[in-house]
């Protein structure tokens, strides 16, 4: 059997994914967040070695914040700012649903001009963003890494570098290629970066975060609940990451996305991608032995 669904998600994961996350589990399966126990030690170690490790992929030493999906980030984030200071929205003509179906939902609501960025096939205009971002300054934007339809790969760092010209507060949505391309370019330019662990990742379903990268931004969290900090407090807490992590762990995506980003680090981003690009190129290679017109125009966006 080939396989041809990895931008909706990778299989098949790390073996330790399957095997090694139950057997950590079975022995570790407590609320590391709400007792001082030996085994939530372990297991809270468990977690602090997850967040180096998803430091290290993105090249930055911002929050990390746990939760179920990039869906669950994106909408925490773009639901989070205060638009009361955002009258122009830009995104890219390649955005997923998380983040088009949210941003138009949030369009109704507060009446902000929406701008799509114009590509020539899969190429920015740079000049015509340009002129744009000088008629209506960004306040924020919203931009994939990588289409989940066409696997082109966005210039990013030419969109955010402008952007912040303005002061515009920057997203990526990193789903589609969080552990898969080098980030130490543009994480800097990014006040939040959305990753899937499911995806590039070779995580489980059901865990995924994003990348707090600019503590001057204040985000109001999507969720309200137990926090296993303050808990006499009627508000949420300030600190980050609890603020924004109401509710028990996630501990089995935990240990199975903290597996699934060692063998990241130790295989090495690079060699990943390399294979990558090998794998793509023998695709394209047999796809042209049939007699159907198919373009391979963006294999030169790879």
């Amino acid at each position: 059997m080939y396989y041809f669904d990895n931008a909706s998600t990778t299989f098949p994961k790390v073996e330790a994914v399957y095997g090694k996350t139950m057997e950590i589990y079975k022995n570790l399966g407590v609320n590391f967040s709400r007792n001082r126990s030996n085994k939530s030690k372990e297991a809270n170690d468990i977690k602090k070695k997850l967040i180096q490790n998803l430091k290290m992929i993105f090249s930055s030493n911002g929050k990390i914040i746990l939760n179920s999906s990039a869906t669950s980030s994106l909408n925490e984030i773009l639901r989070g700012v205060d638009y009361k200071k955002i009258k122009n929205v830009y995104i890219s003509p390649f955005e997923h649903n998380a983040v088009y179906r949210t941003i138009k939902d949030l369009q109704d609501i507060y009446k902000f001009n929406l701008n799509i960025l114009k590509f020539n096939d899969f190429d920015l205009d740079k000049e015509h963003m340009e002129l744009q971002f000088m008629s209506q300054n960004p306040d924020l934007i919203i931009s994939t890494h990588a289409s989940n339809v066409f696997g082109n790969i966005l210039d990013v760092k030419s969109i955010f570098k402008e952007g912040k010209r303005y002061n515009s507060i920057t997203v990526l949505d990193g789903a589609q290629t969080s552990g898969l391309l080098d980030f130490s370019k543009i994480s800097n330019l990014c006040d939040f970066i959305v990753f899937a662990g499911h995806k590039t990742l070779y995580g489980p379903s059901g865990i995924g975060g994003y990348l707090y990268n600019n503590k001057e931004i204040i985000l109001k969290p999507l969720l309200y609940g137990g926090t296993g900090i303050k808990s006499e407090d009627i508000h949420m807490p300030e600190d980050i990451p609890q603020r924004y992590e109401a509710g028990s762990p996630n501990l089995v995506g935990m240990i199975g996305l903290k597996l699934s980003t060692d063998w990241i680090l130790e295989i090495g981003i690079k060699n990943i991608r390399k294979k990558e690009k090998e794998n793509y190129k023998r695709l394209v290679e047999l796809l042209e032995e049939y007699d159907y017109d198919i373009s391979f125009e963006i294999a030169k966006k790879m």
